[in-house]
């Protein structure tokens, strides 16, 4: 999220955060409860137009806004690393911001990040990512493994076919370029990666059934209930926040992203690693 959108948002809860939870009986964790930090597995599926027979039931781990450093524990960070492992997935998808303000944070990102598995690690850059060092974000990344696609494809070979991973790169900070990321990707299997939410908007337009997975907005991070639907849609322009939403042809999921970046309090927000399981769409007769 944005400096000034997140800011107002995460401001205003912060101020009406006590009274808003007392009134609605919610409360974060305690740190001296077991696993208070630890994230949470959500599993999803999907019918995806087009998707070859033989990715039927393809196993994607999706992990998104890491945000290393003061905010984010790092035990956090290895525990979802270890439970995307977990999962045993064909393809890992990672949708943005590693970073949160300063370039400390990329010996730390090579540190708590490294080890996920999978036939396939892809990535794309968030708008943190963009304001820290992007090039600094590359290399990281690129040295454990991990594909940055920065409006781009790439083609990975899973179960005996080839999937096209898409990534968008970041929205919020004007680098996105979805029609350059598409352009050439074969038709089949595809998966579209994209920080920002919003760029679901920009795929609608196209016309086209894709599935697209991102991150951006921490779920609300401070959840009030209607308090935070009404800042993040009126006040920061973000209509999709959490969970699976359609767009029009596209099928889009938000994940609530690993870290923290500006509080470290969550609330009814929980650190997420999704499991997204891909499945064909039977051909009418």
């Amino acid at each position: 999220m944005g400096p000034i959108s997140r800011r107002r948002f995460l401001g205003a809860a912060a101020t009406a955060g006590a009274a808003a939870a007392a009134a609605a009986v919610v409360r974060p964790a305690r740190a001296d409860e077991p696993d208070a930090d630890a994230p949470r597995a959500e599993a999803v599926e999907f019918r995806v137009p087009g998707l070859d027979p033989r990715h039927d039931g393809l196993r994607v781990a999706q992990l998104s806004d890491i945000h290393v450093g003061p905010r984010t524990p790092p035990e956090r960070i290895r525990a979802a690393v270890a439970l995307a492992n977990a999962f045993d997935p064909d393809l890992v998808a990672l949708t943005g911001d590693f970073l949160s303000r300063g370039r400390r944070g990329l010996p730390l990102l090579r540190d708590q990040l490294d080890g996920l598995r999978a036939g396939a690690v892809v990535a794309v850059l968030g708008n943190h990512d963009h304001w820290v060092d992007p090039e600094g974000a590359r290399r990281v990344l690129e040295s454990m493994g991990y594909a940055l696609l920065r409006n781009q494809h790439t083609v990975v070979r899973l179960r005996g076919a080839p999937l096209a991973a898409v990534g968008v790169d970041d929205l919020f900070t004007r680098h996105a370029d979805p029609a350059r990321a598409l352009a050439g990707a074969p038709r089949g299997s595809r998966l579209v990666l994209a920080h920002c939410p919003r760029t679901a908007d920009l795929l609608r337009a196209r016309g086209e059934p894709l599935l697209v997975l991102s991150g951006h907005t921490h779920g609300g991070q401070i959840n009030l209930g209607a308090f935070t639907r009404f800042m993040l849609e009126s006040v920061a322009n973000e209509p999709y926040w959490r969970g699976r939403y359609q767009v029009g042809p596209v099928q889009l999921y938000v994940n609530r992203g690993v870290g923290s970046s500006i509080f470290r309090l969550r609330v009814n927000s929980d650190p997420e690693v999704t499991l997204a399981t891909l499945r064909a769409v039977e051909r009418e007769a």
